[in-house]
């Protein structure tokens, strides 16, 4: 579908595109479509480009005035059609439930009043999809969290959580990729590298899904030796 959208100059240089205010897939691949032809066809033009749940934001070039652009992505938006090239991938994620390895679990059992293994089926049964990476450099934004798994963050955030840390957070749930201050449950730990020499190396891109698997504590450790992980062997192109 191709939604109607709200495009401004935001500053002298910055340019935002604005979708409908809602967290949908089909506005996600919208987005994605869009972004994906300003990129190709005025690439020169753009310092920076990002985008959000509803919103694409471009940073322009010195020289580009953003006034002059807006009716330029006004025409490009009304000739845009979707791009049957844009084929999803669904990863999987390893992921250790296990209470030795993760004693903030229970914690989070209290609060949702689920058993443990009602929480990792349903878990581990949707296939999540990253809408954008934000917050921190490889903090995915994932959507479709069973509202039975929702529950209200922490009034105290804690002042660090480990990467790896698998946890909920309201209606969301998300790895945190690095040593972080936050407010969510850790509900798991996932034994993959997220950076690798200070670069992020996760192949994951918005409109992707993930998928958790669940692991026993043996694998985890197994995969933090190892210290690699083949990627490749968890995606499926569908």
């Amino acid at each position: 579908m191709n939604y109607p959208v709200k495009i401004f100059a935001l500053s002298p240089e910055i340019v935002e595109v604005h979708w409908p205010e809602r967290i949908e897939e089909e506005i996600l691949l919208d987005i994605l479509a869009f972004k994906e032809r300003i990129t190709r066809k005025w690439k020169d033009k753009i310092r920076s480009i990002h985008h959000g749940y509803q919103v694409i934001g471009i940073q322009l070039n010195e020289g580009v005035d953003a006034k002059s652009f807006v009716p330029i992505l006004r025409e490009l938006k009304r000739s845009s059609k979707p791009n049957p090239e844009m084929l999803p991938v669904e990863w999987k994620l390893p992921v250790c439930y296990d209470r030795d390895l993760v004693p903030e679990l229970q914690e989070y059992l209290e609060k949702s009043g689920l058993k443990r293994s009602a929480f990792i089926e349903k878990h581990t049964a949707p296939s999540y999809l990253l809408y954008f990476y934000g917050f921190l450099p490889g903090f995915m934004y994932l959507g479709g969290l069973d509202k039975e798994l929702h529950v209200p963050r922490k009034a105290i955030p804690e002042k660090k959580i480990v990467k790896g840390s698998v946890a909920i957070g309201g209606s969301q749930t998300g790895v945190y990729p690095m040593d972080s201050p936050g407010g969510w449950y850790v509900v798991g730990r996932c034994p993959v590298g997220f950076f690798q020499n200070g670069k992020l190396q996760l192949p994951f891109s918005p409109g992707d899904r993930v998928r958790f698997e669940a692991i026993p504590r043996k694998a985890y450790e197994e995969i933090v030796a190892l210290n690699d992980f083949n990627w490749e062997k968890t995606a499926y192109h569908g």
